[in-house]
């Protein structure tokens, strides 16, 4: 899916049939209950939020549509590279009759627009390498004013079976179904990520598995203070780059 000569038409099947594994996955509710959980510690019971690298419109105009419906806003900023995935998410959001910013980015060519209440990436950690994956972690704790929310598969022989089934049942698609089992593949196991946060944000990051095959990262403003110590006795003193 990420191949710039992929043909509209299948890059269009394609974002269907990975919201329809979504949709079947339950990941939706998951991440959801998490969001709800920060917006309703706020007075104002809004949450402006930022999703990056969002390929797929699904989950996200889904939170902000059961936002809608139980009385408080999710304001959303999508952002992707491709212009064809922000032209299917606007129109979705219209169908959907929500008001969302869309935004052809690059995320890790470009600084991110910041500000945020929340800042969350699904789907997205296991297309890159260990560099480019802590980059983007630094970027998005830059970008949120509070929390960081990160979903993605978790690697795994049993995963790969079981997501290579899955596309294959649910999408008629030959990019998801390739895509699903490269994406399994290329993924980061748990210990991985969790080296990766350490080594990006200066402290270890709350992960949980999620069934199936995935995994959420919550990195929060008080663990960012708490880490500010460690961080400031990490930074050499002569003014080299670390690795």
């Amino acid at each position: 899916m990420d191949d710039p000569d992929l043909p509209r038409d299948d890059h269009e099947a394609a974002l269907r049939g990975l919201a329809r594994l979504n949709r079947c996955s339950g990941v939706a509710s998951a991440m959801y209950r998490r969001i709800k959980r920060i917006a309703m510690g706020r007075r104002d019971r809004k949450l402006t939020f930022l999703d990056v690298a969002r390929c797929s419109w699904a989950l996200p105009l889904r939170w902000a549509t059961w936002a809608k419906h139980e009385g408080w806003e999710l304001q959303l900023t999508l952002l992707d590279v491709r212009s064809v995935a922000v032209e299917e998410q606007q129109r979705r959001a219209k169908a959907a009759g929500l008001m969302v910013d869309s935004l052809q980015h690059d995320c890790l060519q470009n600084p991110l627009p910041s500000g945020f209440d929340m800042v969350t990436c699904s789907l997205f950690m296991h297309h890159l390498e260990n560099h480019q994956a802590s980059q983007l972690l630094q970027a998005m704790r830059t970008a949120s004013n509070g929390t960081v929310l990160v979903c993605d598969l978790e690697r795994s022989h049993l995963n790969l079976a079981l997501v290579t089934v899955a596309s294959r049942l649910l999408s008629r698609s030959k990019v998801v179904h390739t895509d699903a089992r490269l994406s399994v593949q290329g993924a980061f196991t748990i210990p991985e990520f969790q080296t990766i946060s350490q080594q990006a944000l200066g402290h270890s990051t709350k992960i949980k598995r999620l069934f199936p095959c995935r995994f959420i990262a919550t990195i929060d403003e008080v663990a960012v203070q708490d880490a500010i110590p460690s961080l400031a006795r990490a930074i050499p003193s002569s003014g080299t780059s670390m690795t």
